[in-house]
Parts: C-alpha cells; sequence; structure tokens
C-alpha cells in the first residue's frame, strides 16, 4: 500500500535531525488539543504535522518504514520527541543514518511500535508489551504518569487514522543482538585455532569446514543464496587440497572475509518481508512463542541438572523472577565437574516450519550453552550451541537450527537435528570456570528467518 510521500530529502537527513535535536529543547511543548484533531491523518502524517517529532520522521523515512506505518494498522506508536532524540551524541545519531547503520535503526523504531491500538488506559495494569522488534517493554504507572521502559509519556492518545500515538521523553533502545553468524565463526575459530598451533592442522581444517559448511547450507545466517553458492563451490574445492595446513589457511580466508563483511553491516535483513495489503510485514518479526513465562505453568516442566551426578559439586536453581526465569548457583572444578544445567521437555511439532531459535536472555558475561534433544530419554544426545552474554544487559540472541552441533557426553558426532523433531530445550553453564553464575531468561521462540513468516 503506497503512502505520504514524506516532505525530507535524504541527503539533508542527519543535518536536519541533529539540527532539530539542537533546537527542539528551546521550542513550547504544542499543546495536546492542537494535534488531537488530526485523527483523519495516517500516523506518519500525523507525525509530520505535530512540529515535535522531526527528527523521527526524518529517521523514519531514512529507514523505508513510512510506508509500512501508513498501512491500515492499527498501530500503537510510542514516539521520541525531538528533545528525546537530542540525548542522543551527533555520533551515534550519524553512524545510524547510513547504509550501514539502516538495520540497526530500523530495528530501534520497530522496538516503538506495537501491532494494534492501545490508549493510556489500555496500559495501565499492564506490566509489558510486546513490539514490532519482537522484544518487549516494560509498563508502569507512577504518580499519575505512564512510564514505558526508560521513558516518561509526555503526550498521549494522539489519535491516527491507523492508531495512536504517544509522545516519550526517551529513545528506547532494543536489547543488544547477537549476530549468529559471528558467534558461529569465533567458535569455530577458538576451537580450531589452538588446534593448529598444537600441530594439528587437518583437525584444524576439519573444524572450519563444518562451521562453513552450515553457513553454506543454512538461511538463518543473512547471506544471500549466491553468496553460498560460492562458498560451496570453494569448499569443494579446497576439499581436494593434500596439505591439511593449505586447506586450514584456506578456509580461515573464507571465515576473514565473512567477518569482514559483518563488521562492514553488510549482512542481509532476512526478518524483512515484501509489504502485504496493510504493511505489517514489512516491518514485523515474527515468531512462535515456546516459552514466555508470563504464565506460572511456564515453569512447571523445567529441572535441573548438576554435576553431582558425575560427583561434581557445582549448584543451580530455578526461580520466577516476576515473569521471567532465572538459573542461578556457582560452578565448581572440583572433582572434575564444572556445569549446571536446566532443561525442559516440550510438546511434538513446536519447532515446526522453523528455522531458528529466537532468546531474550540477560546474562553475567559469561558464555552459556543453548540445547534441544531430538528425544526425551537419557540416550538422546543433544544439539548444543555457545552464546556469550552482556553483564547485567538484556540481549536478543538468535541460533539457527542448522548450526546446532550434536554432542553426546562431551563427544561431538555427526549429524544435525530437523526443527520439527526437536522435544526438549536445556541451557548450560559450562565454559571450566569456577564462580557465580545468573541467566535470566525473558523468553524463548521458534522463528522463520528465511522468508519472514510466522514459524
Amino acid at each position: 500500500m503506497s503512502g505520504p510521500r514524506l516532505p525530507i530529502a535524504a541527503p539533508a537527513l542527519l543535518a536536519g535531525a541533529v539540527a532539530v535535536g539542537a533546537i527542539a529543547a528551546n521550542l513550547p511543548s504544542v499543546p495536546n488539543t492542537a494535534v488531537r484533531t488530526a485523527d483523519e491523518s495516517t500516523i506518519p502524517e500525523l507525525a509530520v504535522s505535530s512540529g515535535r517529532l522531526n527528527t523521527l520522521v526524518a529517521a523514519v523515512q531514512f529507514a523505508g518504514l513510512a510506508d509500512a506505518l501508513s498501512g491500515d494498522g492499527p498501530f500503537t506508536v510510542f514516539a521520541p520527541t525531538d528533545e528525546a532524540f537530542s540525548r542522543i551524541d551527533d555520533d551515534t545519531l550519524a553512524s545510524l543514518l547510513t547504509d550501514a547503520g539502516r538495520p540497526a535503526l530500523q530495528r530501534i523504531l520497530k522496538h516503538h511500535v506495537v501491532v494494534g491500538e492501545f490508549k493510556a488506559a489500555d496500559l495501565v495494569g499492564r506490566d509489558s508489551i510486546e513490539t514490532l522488534a519482537g522484544t518487549s517493554l516494560d509498563l508502569d504507572a507512577v504518580r499519575g504518569r505512564l512510564l514505558v521502559a526508560d521513558s516518561v509519556v509526555e503526550t498521549a492518545n494522539i489519535d491516527a487514522e491507523n492508531g495512536v500515538v504517544h509522545m516519550i521523553d526517551r529513545v528506547l533502545m532494543p536489547p543488544k543482538q547477537i549476530v549468529p553468524l559471528e558467534v558461529l565463526l569465533e567458535n569455530a575459530v577458538n576451537r580450531g585455532a589452538p588446534i593448529f598451533n598444537d600441530g594439528s592442522p587437518d583437525a584444524c581444517a576439519a573444524v572450519y569446514a563444518t562451521a562453513l559448511d552450515a553457513v553454506a547450507l543454512g538461511s538463518g545466517f543473512g547471506i544471500d543464496q549466491s553468496t553460498r553458492d560460492r562458498i560451496s563451490n570453494e569448499l569443494a574445492e579446497i576439499g581436494g587440497m593434500e596439505s591439511g595446513r593449505d586447506r586450514a589457511w584456506a578456509y580461515r580466508r573464507i571465515i576473514d572475509s565473512l567477518f569482514a563483511t559483518i563488521q562492514n553491516g553488510m549482512l542481509m535483513d532476512e526478518s524483512a518481508a515484501t509489504a502485504s495489503a496493510d504493511g505489517r510485514e514489512s516491518i514485523m518479526t515474527t515468531g512462535r512463542p515456546i516459552f514466555t513465562f508470563d504464565d506460572r505453568a511456564d515453569f512447571s516442566g523445567w529441572r535441573t541438572v548438576l554435576d553431582g551426578v558425575m560427583g561434581g559439586r557445582s549448584t543451580g536453581r530455578i526461580q520466577d523472577a516476576d515473569g521471567t526465569l532465572v538459573f542461578d548457583g556457582a560452578t565448581s572444578l572440583e572433582n572434575n565437574g564444572g556445569f549446571s544445567s536446566i532443561r525442559c521437555n516440550i510438546a511434538d511439532g513446536m519447532f515446526d516450519g522453523s528455522d531458528a531459535v529466537r532468546l531474550v536472555v540477560k546474562g553475567d558475561g559469561r558464555d552459556y550453552k543453548f540445547s534441544v534433544k531430538s528425544g526425551q530419554g537419557r540416550g538422546a544426545g543433544g544439539y548444543w550451541a555457545t552464546f556469550p552474554t552482556a553483564k547485567d544487559e538484556w540481549t536478543e540472541v538468535v541460533i539457527p537450527i542448522s548450526s546446532l552441533d550434536r554432542q553426546f557426553m562431551g563427544q561431538r558426532l555427526q549429524g544435525r537435528v530437523k526443527p520439527e523433531d526437536i522435544q526438549a530445550v536445556e541451557f548450560y553453564i559450562y565454559d571450566k570456570k569456577a564462580g557465580p553464575f545468573r541467566l535470566e531468561v525473558d523468553s524463548i521462540s521458534a522463528i522463520n528467518t528465511a522468508d519472514g513468516t510466522d514459524a
């Protein structure tokens, strides 16, 4: 559906956005009644006419989301004012308004948009609300003011033809997003490089080849099909080299080029689909929630499995922390121990049609492992992936199912798990370090990164 052409030229976006941020603090607030009469305007048209959302208009236009936000909706937009944008330093704003920064800008803007029309009265009493970025915003009401995450609603219930706008005094940042390709490659290098340096280039080459095979065959890494085909051809040529040292270096050159692609912000945004009639699919991140921990029933099947079963002395427990699962305890390396884990069986078919798992977690800076099982018995084995955490920061982790390594009793095995065969999920702390740990899990979802549809 075609939307309005906003009156801001792309080359002037940065200068206009910074200037608006500097001037906004000196402008008087627009009376609420001045914008409430615009209920026949779409949300972007309303933002243009408000006089207080010029930086947001520039950002939405540059991010390519104006047409989608002009669709039928309805949408609820928590709109940062120009003064809110002025709190962001100029260098950060400049980096977002570049081609390399556009995906990050799109995700930030989606973090401010909710499907459905929610007036202030609808939000009061709710603990949180899910955004188009697949993230959630905490809600609270204090002394007659509505709080949305770290922001205060300054002007509420501004009606538009296709939804409602609430002006807020802060730009809300979504949880840090970990690039699954980067995690996969870092794990491969961290595992392969020491083997190479210890005099086993053939084993190092095998590690690198396994990781690159996952990239070439998988669809959840943000790489287009032509690039995956090129990698497959290169892998076939490298596989014919007799020298393990030559193979290892050739694989490493491909890995380094992929690292450069990540650093230059050149990965595709595979979650963006073509706009439908109402424009929603062009900005939605979709998925099927497996656990949201909003209901006590989500905790009932989880249990701990500790290294005490083998004589170790690590501890672990599960707690309900107001809508999140907390897995905490302490790891001990005594008696060859060092791991603590939690697991839960799930119904058959929960991951049907998906190609990745999305986790929203807050950790303590240690590395954790996520695992799935294709059966519910002890002999089923597991399929693992390691993910890092940032201390006390909410992080979105997307793990392609094709990248999960099959393991049994600590040994890596051949084979991959099919999404439809997943029957259990697990979290491990097993980083060969002793000390306290804490991982908070907000949600676990099955997603489809290949075509942007519900899993």
